[in-house]
């Protein structure tokens, strides 16, 4: 499932092929993707305007067109974003498919149809209508104790809650826990200053080196758990990784190193 490092990439990925050209025509081939409005609304706005920015926030990317509206993308478990140019091969999976005047296209491809397309006059009241928490890398560390600390439940489940704070996934949750040494079913009220401290810091810290490898968590260094987050996979410290399930999630952890 697209986490906050691959929506950060699609935005880069947007924002270099799609601003600034005339939609000539546009084709929702999944209706049921559009659940914020209709599949004709959607066509009807885009069609004829052109994308001038975008902006991400937690797992959601708002693209903003010139007469003020913004369509949100939402990548579900399967969706990306796949530009081409004339006469060159089509998406596999194409559930929008854009159309420019210069014969370029722009498809949000979703093999598994997860995804969720809509349109918006206002970005920060759409975050707001669904209560999502700040943005994982806009929280400051004084919000991201005030909301945390005090709070009953397990860690891993809460830092996958979006309406505590937006972006984080499944595999960033395990490295970001990895990192801090924070065994994934610690009670959040167990943990002290220094701990949450040190959390906040691998969260940036976390998402931001996988930005900068392009969310491929193969390719990150070493001492990461993720290019050892397999069946078999083993911690980088000696010994084996163990597999639980975490508020019903797969999670990968070194007991070696996060104890509870």
């Amino acid at each position: 499932m697209p986490e906050l490092p691959s929506v950060e990439i699609f935005k880069r990925y947007f924002d270099e092929h799609a601003l600034n050209q005339l939609i000539k025509k546009v084709d929702v081939k999944s209706p049921k993707l559009v659940v914020y409005n209709n599949h004709e609304k959607l066509e009807k706005t885009l069609e004829g305007h052109k994308f001038v920015s975008s902006q991400r926030y937690g797992k959601y990317l708002f693209s903003q067109l010139d007469n003020d509206l913004h369509l949100i993308m939402h990548f579900g478990m399967t969706g990306y974003l796949h530009y081409s140019h004339k006469n060159e091969d089509t998406s596999p999976y194409p559930r929008l498919k854009i159309d420019f005047s210069n014969g370029n296209h722009l498809a949000f491809d979703d093999a598994r149809k997860f995804g969720k397309l809509g349109i918006t006059t206002d970005p920060d009241e759409f975050i707001k209508l669904k209560k999502l928490g700040p943005d994982a890398l806009q929280v400051e560390l004084e919000e991201f104790q005030k909301i945390f600390k005090g709070r009953k439940g397990m860690i891993k489940p809460l830092l996958l809650n979006q309406n505590l704070v937006a972006g984080i996934g499944n595999l960033y949750a395990d490295e970001i826990l990895y990192q801090t040494a924070i065994h994934p079913m610690t009670g959040a009220d167990q943990l002290d200053n220094r701990q949450w401290e040190d959390l906040f810091l691998n969260m940036r810290k976390v998402l931001e080196i996988a930005i900068k490898y392009q969310d491929q968590p193969d390719s990150l260094p070493d001492s990461y758990l993720l290019p050892h987050r397999h069946k078999g996979g083993c911690c980088t410290e000696g010994g084996s990784l163990e597999v639980i399930k975490v508020g019903g999630r797969t999670t990968f952890f070194c007991p070696g190193r996060q104890k509870i």
